[in-house]
């Protein structure tokens, strides 16, 4: 048992660097927030001189609102510290803290790690903070990631009193800045007092990633955390169609992860589509056997003709002229006569609204136009054993 053990753990894998596969990693570079970037740098101009100032992030799951504060955030505080300016940068999530006690004590850990997690209130929290802050003579920068939490179980008024802090110092400077972040519109929330100190106009709504701009995001990835040659294109573009949906760039990389992670187990160099597959299958339910049921038999034999033709090939899409050309073969296999093209693709029609399959056109690099057919949900190996065994 144990060199079993010790076998997978020295065994090569094609991943080098596991954590740049993770949801917390924030690469050097973000592809496609350049814009949004330049505009938090042009609202954020003020700080540079201890002048507050606030925003709102905004957009759906996966678009990059997290990685995107933080890239700008270190940035910021590196480029002040230059000159002279000192910046604490403070991240909050309102999911793990989302009261206004739990959210200073957060703050106020980040100064002294040491602070008593109890025995304060809310008033004297926020003047230890004020303390903290002459002291230093520092900006504080309070990121509050998925702000939501906090609005609905406590309310604004933390929020209106870090924006008023500027209010009770008499320096001059006004030393704290706030970045909110989440997937809804909380100003919705807000009282009249709280909106004055959150201008609408500081609102940057992200929205969800194109197909081609997550081929960027997943290539990015694979060149950080895979070694050279270990991901094959199509597999790059296979998790860009199936996360293109959702326009969500964590499931991209979550599917490239556990691509790799199969390629790993099956002791293979290389990421091929089937591991995607694989991957997806895992991320959402398998094809279930009442699903298939579900099919007629032609269907189900034009399912599985194209199930052999991408396990045969290894690639992510097969054209509509080689699933013919597989289902003429299946049909004899299976003593049936198989049904004219125009019947055919009234078939693969009807998979295509079961789930089973998705299509697209070709591109560039085809000659004439013609259909790619994929299985975005199921790797080809198990659609076929499945297949196989309902059809005997």
């Amino acid at each position: 048992m144990g060199s079993i053990i010790e076998d997978e753990l020295f065994s090569s894998s094609v991943v080098k660097d596991l954590h740049a596969l993770d949801f917390d990693f924030v690469p050097s570079e973000l592809p496609h927030r350049t814009e949004q970037l330049k505009r938090l740098a042009l609202m954020f101009k003020p700080v540079l001189s201890h002048t507050a100032q606030n925003a709102f992030i905004r957009g759906p799951v996966g678009t990059g609102k997290t990685a995107m504060t933080k890239h700008f955030c270190h940035s910021l505080v590196h480029i002040a510290r230059k000159q002279g300016t000192i910046i604490e940068y403070v991240h909050i999530n309102c999911r793990k803290r989302s009261t206004d006690a739990m959210v200073l004590l957060g703050v106020l850990t980040h100064f002294d790690p040491r602070f008593p997690d109890r025995g304060f209130s809310v008033q004297e929290m926020q003047q230890v903070l004020r303390t903290q802050l002459a002291r230093k003579e520092a900006h504080l920068l309070l990121v509050l990631d998925e702000v939501d939490a906090l609005v609905k179980k406590s309310g604004t008024n933390l929020l209106y009193d870090l924006t008023r802090f500027n209010d009770d110092v008499q320096t001059g400077r006004t030393p704290v800045s706030v970045i909110m972040i989440s997937q809804k519109d909380v100003f919705a929330h807000f009282d009249a007092a709280s909106l004055s100190t959150f201008k609408r106009s500081t609102a940057i709504v992200l929205e969800k990633y194109s197909r081609d701009e997550l081929v960027d995001i997943v290539r990015q990835r694979v060149s950080l955390a895979f070694h050279g040659n270990t991901v094959l294109g199509e597999s790059i573009e296979l998790i860009a169609d199936i996360a293109g949906e959702s326009g969500d760039a964590r499931f991209a990389i979550e599917l490239l992860w556990k691509a790799g992670l199969y390629a790993d187990e099956k002791h293979v160099k290389q990421v091929v589509p089937e591991h995607v597959r694989a991957a997806k299958a895992e991320t959402f339910s398998v094809v279930t056997e009442t699903k298939l049921q579900a099919l007629g038999k032609q269907e189900l034999l034009l399912l599985l003709s194209i199930a052999k033709r991408l396990q045969k090939d290894g690639s992510a899409y097969a054209s509509t002229g080689e699933v013919e050309q597989t289902y003429m073969v299946t049909c004899e296999e299976y003593s049936e006569e198989p049904r004219a093209h125009t019947m055919m693709w009234n078939y693969l029609k009807k998979i295509e609204e079961a789930g089973f399959i998705s299509m697209k056109r070709s591109g560039k690099g085809q000659v004439g136009t013609t259909q790619l057919i994929s299985l975005p949900d199921i790797p080809a190996e198990v659609l076929r054993d499945k297949l196989e065994k309902l059809l005997t």
